[in-house]
């Protein structure tokens, strides 16, 4: 494959937001006694895999997937993951672990926690939710494909919007290395999946888009959009590997 000198920075990743088209055969808006009368489902879930032996790391995922855990977005509401988890400081629990910044593992408080924002951002894409905001890391990350990971730090946010009538369910645990996000409410008739491409590899990076591929019913394709196109630098430090159980 042709080699090309690229450069990235956290900050120049591209940023796209994944918009969904609106459920069809919803109101606006719904009453009480309607949305009562609809049984909640599992709407999607993802698993993803972390290092028990990397202690702060481990704590910082399991920390964050607890302050998510029972959240749940009521319809046109919106979500910050920043504001659901808290800014990463000791006094607010977090120990310090490895952390990405501009292409490089350094030591910082909350490492960890954006395994927890990317697994949430692939299963709201999957479970019908809207992407409001969501960043690329600028190293790839290994408990993901490229482009289905979702940066957090305190100039960036994962954002979320329930764009469904009824509301939505978020469930997160994270014990024993197995880190797990699902999401319930009130199905529609459409199939939502996300699927990661590989663009180009060279020795210096890594360019990747990610799609929302949205199902009918019966099977058929009604929609393919880009969620984001990212260039990621390289390489991948072998320690930030997760244990598979």
């Amino acid at each position: 494959m042709k080699k090309a000198v690229l450069f990235c920075s956290t900050a120049a990743l591209l940023l796209w937001g994944a918009f969904l088209p609106p459920v069809e055969g919803f109101a606006a808006e719904v009453s009480a006694a309607e949305a009562a009368s609809q049984e909640e489902a599992l709407l999607s879930r993802r698993t993803t895999y972390y290092n028990m032996e990397n202690v702060g790391r481990a704590h910082n995922v399991e920390l964050a997937a607890e302050r998510i855990d029972g959240i749940t977005l009521q319809p046109k509401e919106s979500f910050t993951f920043n504001g659901a988890v808290g800014e990463r400081t000791a006094e607010n629990g977090y120990e310090e672990a490895p952390v990405i910044e501009h292409g490089a593992y350094v030591a910082g408080l909350g490492g960890g926690v954006c395994q927890v924002s990317s697994t949430l951002f692939l299963a709201a894409l999957e479970g019908g939710l809207r992407v409001l905001e969501s960043h690329p890391h600028s190293l790839p990350v290994s408990y993901l494909p490229p482009s289905l990971d979702a940066m957090v730090s305190g100039w960036s946010d994962l954002k979320l919007f329930n764009q469904r009538a009824f509301p939505v369910r978020i469930e997160a645990s994270a014990e024993g290395g197995e880190l797990t996000v699902s999401l319930y409410g009130t199905p529609d008739s459409l199939i939502y999946r996300a699927e990661s491409v590989l663009l180009e590899e060279t020795d210096r990076a890594v360019i990747s888009e990610s799609f929302l591929l949205v199902f009918g019913e019966g099977g058929e394709l009604i929609s393919r959009t880009r969620v984001r196109r990212d260039v990621y630098m390289l390489p991948l430090p072998p320690e930030e590997e997760p244990k598979k159980p």
